[in-house]
């Protein structure tokens, strides 16, 4: 099994980000023109409570229409992201709803829901896990350190922890940015698609062809049903995590190393295996987790 098409062309794109018509100190032009010059095919404008763009193409950037919705409770906050929702979200929205209503009302819409920086937010295993249709979690949101935040931003161990009690959820990196002095064009996904697209990005995100990366690059993973095999840029670290605690060679080190592999220990119970690659400047890639298949 191979986890990406080498056919396929990649995609850069941010899913979560903000305008002056919530609470970013950029327009949607001059956002738009921050993460076009950046680079990147495409974005998801996540103003909080409104869906504040149509979509659009943006030069050659293609724009969805999104929207962040929040929820308090007790001891946490859980924010969610709906990536491309129609306008008929707004005319149902309410507050009052609790989160599975938010992720519920968002589909409806025609939307994709994602959960948005669950460390910032404090969420525990059994909040994430009790969530159902969630297309993937946030492993990384720029915002959530400092400056501008305490340091939460990576998200690793936590939707680890989660993982392995039932919900190994798919993963983006993102940089909810608001500030636009450091904290835009930190974190995106790479994503293959037919064509960019908002059919081919929505279908990607369905199908999880993407990977989340503060900058490195996973060209591809294999996996024969005992070991997987994953090939990248440059790295000096190459992770494997699973519901196991410990297991041999889960970590391999070296300049410059591009590939690496891990048998699965069955025999241990292992459930899913999270690829993690680190660049020099200790950034991050992760891959979406593989499930391993029992008989």
């Amino acid at each position: 099994m191979q986890l990406f098409d080498p056919a396929k062309p990649w995609f850069k794109g941010n899913l979560h980000l903000h305008t002056t018509a919530s609470d970013g100190s950029l327009t949607f032009e001059e956002a738009a023109r921050h993460y076009q010059e950046a680079g990147y095919d495409f974005i998801c404008v996540t103003d909080h409570r409104m869906r504040s763009v149509e979509l659009q193409m943006y030069g050659k950037m293609l724009v969805l229409p999104g929207i962040e919705i929040d929820f308090f409770q007790a001891s946490q906050v859980t924010h969610i992201v709906g990536v491309n929702i129609n306008d008929s979200f707004l005319r149902r929205y309410d507050a009052r709803w609790g989160p599975q209503r938010g992720i519920n009302e968002i589909r409806a819409a025609g939307g994709l829901a994602i959960l948005a920086h669950p460390l910032w937010s404090l969420n525990t295993p059994e909040t994430i896990n009790a969530l159902k249709d969630l297309t993937a979690a946030e492993i990384y949101n720029s915002t959530s350190r400092p400056p501008w935040n305490g340091d939460r931003a990576d998200a690793t161990g936590l939707l680890d922890i989660a993982a392995a009690n039932g919900r190994p959820l798919n993963t983006v990196a993102v940089d909810d940015a608001h500030h636009y002095d450091g904290d835009a064009g930190q974190a995106f996904i790479r994503l293959q698609a037919d064509e960019l697209s908002v059919v081919g990005i929505m279908q990607a995100l369905k199908a999880g062809a993407f990977h989340a990366s503060r900058g490195p690059e996973i060209h591809q993973i294999t996996f024969d049903g005992d070991t997987l095999t994953v090939s990248c840029s440059p790295a000096r670290r190459i992770l494997f995590h699973s519901n196991r605690a410990w297991a041999p060679l889960r970590c391999h080190e070296g300049p410059g190393i591009t590939q690496a592999s891990f048998t699965v220990s069955r025999e241990w119970n292992e459930r899913f295996v999270r690829v993690i690659i680190e660049d020099d400047e200790g950034r991050r890639a992760w891959a979406n987790p593989v499930i391993i298949p029992y008989p």
